[in-house]
């Protein structure tokens, strides 16, 4: 998944930029759901590794 925290700026005329169908954008936020989803798992068990698996929540 791309840096969206990346310094890379593009510049594109607006007939350049086609809108993404319906199926596009679901899976395009289905991909980053997962990813995110990927990421707090990691988390949680580093977490979980730090506190020695006592996280009170």
């Amino acid at each position: 998944m791309p840096n969206k925290n990346s310094d890379e700026l593009f510049h594109f005329q607006e007939n350049q930029i086609q809108p993404l169908s319906p199926q596009e954008l679901f899976s395009q936020i289905r991909a980053e759901i997962e990813f995110y989803q990927s990421q707090i798992a990691i988390l949680q068990q580093q977490l979980a590794a730090i506190t020695g698996g006592s996280t009170n929540g």
